[in-house]
């Protein structure tokens, strides 16, 4: 009798979120959720989970962000059981693919002009709109 997963980062509580608040953790994730959501980034893509739990790590492990390549993406994959080059891989196939899809309400989510956002973009949106909706929340 194994429990039921909900989400495939449940056995590495400790390492996506240092905090024990079970509300802002659940918060942080919902957030990211939002957000990618808002991308209109298609939930079945292997993508959106990968963005989700680089948000989420990125949030609760600042440093993280230093270096996508060398620290983000592997902290990612260990959570996934892949590789690094899989997670960047498949977050920038999600993006590619929310731009060809939409590309006017991608344009729309960014207050700049893009044509397809960079991972390092759109984390660094993700991040600033939960800080944002946080003190608006307060």
């Amino acid at each position: 009798m194994s429990p039921i997963i909900s989400h495939p980062t449940a056995h590495h509580t400790e390492f996506l979120y240092p905090c024990t608040n079970t509300v802002h953790i659940k918060r942080t994730e919902l957030d990211a959720a939002r957000f990618v959501q808002n991308l209109h980034i298609r939930s079945h893509l292997k993508g959106y989970s990968y963005l989700i739990t680089a948000i989420v790590l990125g949030k609760n492990n600042p440093h993280l962000l230093s270096s996508l390549t060398q620290l983000l993406y592997p902290a990612v994959a260990s959570v996934y059981n892949t590789t690094p080059t899989a997670v960047e891989r498949n977050i920038r196939t999600a993006i590619d693919l929310a731009a060809q899809h939409d590309p006017e309400h991608l344009q729309s989510v960014f207050y700049y002009r893009t044509r397809k956002p960079y991972i390092s973009e759109v984390l660094s949106l993700a991040l600033e709109t939960i800080r944002l909706n946080a003190y608006e929340a307060m």
